[in-house]
């Protein structure tokens, strides 16, 4: 416990310096402007702006299943292949901040996470449309990480610590109201809410020209290890925790990638009534992946990460698992139950990230953070891949029994998770 925690607060620090996050500048370099608190406020609404396209067709399924006559394993691909591009992207777009400004690196992911909002309004069909979220999917990796190193550069302690924190939340604020967003697909079309999202994150583009600090962001020395997994694999403890994580996303996939094609399932012929709520519902679960985040790590520290996390992935298992089965409720009772359910399923999330940071290696914390995150993401693309297949396989979204066993499929993943956490050391 003692150990985490100290561990928990550097971890910054430590992984930033890796990656290059360090003040230390070659001869001849830009002394770094430090962000202040009106800078780190501007970059977080340019991230909020940038992101405003990246939930809109899980918020908006039901119609792209319509209007392309897609089945539901077509329909898991084009929702999960925003994170395939994100797991393909993401070590070597990081790795590049470290020969690249990482200022340079963000802004062309930005004005390429706009440009395929505007290409995403002018598909006809489902191949177009896998190119253009592949690249949504590519362009978040060259904002997320490279931000974060463009904005904390020359920044120490706390106050890194603070920005980071900000910076991180805002990510899941544009995730959540990107999903609010889809309301403009229901009252004009889906091609006008990318088009406004497009402009959305053209603005953000600006905004991150103006704001990021200017100069290298990176110091005069290559990264002192190469990516190299070997070693990262061969630490138990960090492949429980990698297992665990991929765990916790593939049983998130119902609830984020599926859950406005479920819930108008269950409304019936009150689907259009309630379309905006749907969206609201869907928008909440995924924000809640903030406090429950910051609970499950708050209550891992206290009584321990293998206790917490297990207990999690099995409440989640039965929450998530299970939740096909509330179909047979009233509407407003599946309403209810999947705010609850979303709470519980994503209170994995910061804990485990802290506890992969606790048992790495020290010289090998780049790449294990490299290898948990590109495998999460892939859980990410798989799950909601595998649970359209299910549907398919069993009826379609009309058939109860679809339902029950696609969101089965994230139950068993939990209790993976819970497998996997259970032999945990203590000390984490």
């Amino acid at each position: 416990m003692c150990q985490r925690g100290q561990v928990i607060a550097a971890m910054h620090t430590r992984c930033s310096d890796h990656y290059g996050l360090g003040n230390t500048l070659a001869p001849g370099s830009f002394t770094p402007v430090r962000p202040s608190p009106a800078i780190a406020a501007a970059i977080c609404a340019a991230e909020i702006l940038s992101l405003i396209g990246y939930s809109i067709v899980p918020a908006l399924l039901p119609q792209f299943i319509e209007a392309w006559s897609l089945t539901n394993t077509q329909a898991g691909w084009l929702a999960g292949i925003v994170s395939a591009g994100y797991m393909l992207a993401a070590i070597p777009l990081v790795g590049l901040t470290d020969r690249r400004p990482a200022r340079q690196i963000y802004l062309a992911s930005s004005a390429l996470s706009a440009l395929s909002c505007f290409g995403m309004a002018l598909c006809d069909g489902l191949l177009p449309a896998l190119v253009f979220r592949a690249l949504a999917g590519i362009a978040m990796a060259g904002m997320y990480m490279p931000g974060l190193r463009a904005l904390t550069h020359g920044v120490e302690g706390a106050t890194r610590a603070r920005i980071a924190a900000w910076y991180t939340s805002s990510f899941t604020i544009g995730a959540s109201l990107s999903f609010l967003f889809g309301r403009v697909g229901t009252l004009l079309s889906w091609r006008s809410a990318f088009v406004i999202a497009g402009m959305l994150g053209a603005g953000g583009v600006l905004i991150a020209w103006a704001a990021l600090p200017r100069g290298d962001s990176g110091g005069d020395e290559q990264p002192q290890t190469r990516l190299d997994f070997r070693p990262v694999l061969a630490n138990r403890d960090v492949v429980a925790l990698t297992v665990g994580y991929a765990a916790t996303i593939w049983g998130c996939v119902g609830l984020r990638q599926w859950i406005v094609v479920f819930l108008t399932f269950c409304a019936g012929n009150q689907a259009a009534e309630l379309a905006w709520i749907i969206l609201i519902v869907g928008g909440v679960i995924s924000f809640l992946g903030v406090p429950a985040g910051l609970i499950g790590n708050e209550l891992s520290i206290r009584y321990g990460l293998r206790t917490i996390a297990t207990l999690v992935f099995v409440l989640s298992a039965v929450a998530g698992g299970l939740l096909g089965f509330t179909a047979m409720l009233p509407t407003i009772a599946v309403l209810g139950v999947s705010v609850l359910a979303g709470f519980i399923v994503q209170g994995n999330f910061s804990n485990l990230t802290s506890g992969v940071l606790a048992v790495a290696a020290p010289r090998y914390r780049g790449a294990t953070i490299g290898l948990y995150s590109c495998i999460g993401f892939g859980a990410s693309f798989l799950g909601t891949l595998l649970f359209g297949v299910t549907l398919d396989q069993f009826g379609g979204t009309s058939q109860l029994i679809a339902w029950i066993l696609s969101f089965g499929t994230c139950g068993l993943a939990c209790l993976i998770g819970a497998a996997a956490t259970i032999f945990l050391p203590r000390k984490i």
